[in-house]
């Protein structure tokens, strides 16, 4: 008889060993699921014992594992097909013998029989060691419903078992919140995304290889990115998120302009966003130290963005020599003017309005609104102009006062030169300044509600500071026409969709403050949160088409209720949904989740 493995990490507790049929050559071997990793699950399979021998030697050989005969689970020994055909074998071979042959076995496969069933009910199997019997149904079945798109589309440019790991990992981090590679296990056995992908290699050091793969094939990620971006409305917006990052390790990591307010390292994820979608385009991680206006040069030379692109981008990203990457193959961009910019200078000293327009948008209480938008519209060369002979008149100012000084005192007077300007390339792009009427009246509502409270709120200095409130000044591309003004303010305004979804990144992924000390790591994890983003905006686009019901709750409620929807194995050793509220049932139908349906997938293992 072959005799158990009984040191080291597969060895085979006597417990379960005396739980093998004794009336065949096998023996019971260790099999772990996913990763050799303590603490993963493991598995006892029974195999029949195999001597094979070495013909260049006579006499020897090797012993090695046969067929697999079943596997003990539950405390007892379950056979399978192979070991019940090699029973009937049996059977069929003692066909013949005389009746005391057949008395005696008999007898002593009652003897064994009884032997096996004892041992089975002495052995306490531990918890560890048992499969789980509650699975979390309800979100996860409702995200697998509603993001399939992504799925079809990793499967387009990644190998099927490398589509289903992002997916999976995408849709853990959107219902879970971000989850370290080391907790990531369990979270994925207790989803019934182990019952859809029981194969898939999820352990901690699986995802940790897998996350340094995705960065060590920006390629492949970029393709697929590529093929997003080919897609796109066009409306992209582009902006950074800065993730604390506490390794002094991380080639990444760098104080930059969030010191004061994180104290500490940080890492610079940059993405495109469309915002007529809702859909993250790409992600890459950079130095924390380099400015926004470096980093958008590498994203724009990395990707190919259609002709019909109009960047929308944020006043970090103000630098002329940028100006021709938004503006490549005939592309748009709108940006707000930085104030210590000449042009915003000599725009503010004169600040007057020519006309205006109604800006729909809806309050807080989703009711529509009409703001009253005033504006005025110049060209970057016209301001130019402007700013210089500010610049000269000063000048001018400077000499006449310091001749006055010096003509008492009999001094050679000082000589001022004026400053000349680096004029822009591109002189005709508009500059337009809004002021938003209500948001002008609630900030000086504001500013007078504090008059002596302090010495900065004074009548004084509210007539310095109230021209200036509720003003933006916006630089585009467009061609001067009539409605431009209006159009270059809408397409801004959406730009805070990346907004939100950054705060989305922040404060419910909590995708904010890292560890991380690999910089190849760090680049595949800024590609997942791509794909993250992307099953996002599918989920919301299915739950904002879905009952009135449904349409109106957040996502941070929507998983709430579906959560409580769970599977739970009967004794019958099948699944039946636990816990469920007909209203939130109804929820699940119109997410797409058709839950009859899963539960007969389930219980024959084809969900």
């Amino acid at each position: 008889m072959a005799r158990p493995i009984t040191n080291g990490k597969y060895s085979v507790p006597k417990e379960i060993d005396a739980l093998k049929p004794s009336d065949i050559d096998c023996f019971v071997k260790v099999i772990y699921s996913g990763s050799q990793n303590v603490g993963s699950s493991k598995h006892y399979y029974v195999y029949t014992a195999a001597y094979i021998p070495d013909p260049r030697y006579p006499g020897r050989g090797k012993h090695s594992s046969g067929t697999s005969i079943g596997k003990i689970e539950g405390g007892k020994f379950v056979p399978n097909k192979a070991y019940r055909e090699l029973k009937a074998n049996e059977t069929k071979s003692l066909q013949g013998t005389d009746n005391v042959q057949d008395t005696e076995s008999s007898n002593l496969d009652e003897a064994e029989t009884a032997r096996v069933t004892q041992a089975s009910v002495n052995m306490k199997v531990k918890l560890r060691d048992i499969d789980l019997q509650i699975k979390n149904y309800g979100e996860y079945a409702m995200v697998l419903a509603s993001t399939q798109s992504v799925l079809k589309k990793l499967e387009e440019h990644f190998n099927d078992s490398d589509a289903r790991m992002i997916y999976a990992l995408s849709v853990i981090y959107f219902i879970e919140q971000y989850t370290p590679a080391s907790y990531i296990k369990d979270v994925y056995d207790q989803s019934i995304l182990s019952n859809k992908w029981p194969t898939l290699p999820i352990s901690e050091k699986s995802v940790n290889e897998f996350i340094h793969l995705l960065g060590s094939h920006p390629a492949v990620c970029e393709e697929y990115s590529q093929s997003v971006i080919d897609d796109s409305s066009g409306l992209t917006a582009i902006d950074g998120h800065v993730i604390l990052c506490c390794s002094k390790q991380n080639d990444l990591a760098d104080y930059g302009n969030k010191y004061q307010k994180i104290g500490n390292m940080q890492v610079n994820l940059l993405q495109a966003y469309d915002v007529e979608k809702a859909c993250s385009l790409a992600s890459k991680a950079y130095e924390g130290g380099l400015p926004d206006k470096s980093s958008v040069r590498d994203l724009l030379t990395t990707y190919d963005f259609p002709e019909k692109t109009c960047f929308l981008v944020d006043m970090g990203f103000y630098s002329e020599e940028d100006m021709e990457l938004y503006r490549a193959d005939g592309k748009h961009f709108v940006i707000p003017v930085p104030e210590n910019a000449g042009i915003s200078k000599a725009m503010l000293s004169n600040i007057s309005f020519s006309d205006s327009f109604a800006y729909e948008k809806k309050d807080e209480d989703g009711l529509d609104h009409r703001d009253r938008i005033l504006y005025r519209t110049s060209t970057v060369k016209e301001l130019e102009d402007l700013y210089q002979k500010i610049l000269d008149e000063d000048t001018e100012r400077k000499n006449q006062a310091e001749e006055e000084r010096c003509r008492s005192t009999r001094e050679k007077p000082r000589k001022y030169y004026t400053r000349k300007i680096k004029r822009s390339d591109f002189p005709d792009d508009l500059v337009i300044m809004f002021r938003d009427s209500d948001m002008h009246d609630k900030m000086v509502a504001e500013f007078e509600s504090q008059i002596g409270m302090d010495a900065e709120h004074t009548e004084e200095r509210l007539a310095q500071l109230a021209p200036g409130f509720g003003i933006i000044l916006l630089r585009c591309n467009f061609t001067k026409q009539t409605g431009v003004e209006k159009e270059s303010y809408c397409r801004y305004k959406k730009r805070w969709g990346i907004e939100t979804h950054y705060n989305f990144v922040e404060n419910t992924i909590h995708f904010c403050g890292l560890h991380e000390s690999d910089y190849i790591a760090m680049q595949g994890l800024s590609f997942l949160t791509t794909t993250f983003g992307q099953v996002k905006s599918a989920f919301i686009r299915q739950l904002r088409s879905a009952s009135p019901y449904a349409s109106r709750l957040s996502i941070k409620e929507c998983m709430a209720k579906a959560g409580w929807t769970k599977l739970a194995l009967h004794k019958d050793k099948k699944w039946h949904v636990s816990m469920t509220v007909k209203k939130n049932a109804e929820m699940l139908e119109d997410m797409g989740v058709k839950i009859a349906q899963d539960i007969e997938k389930l219980n024959n293992h084809t969900f």
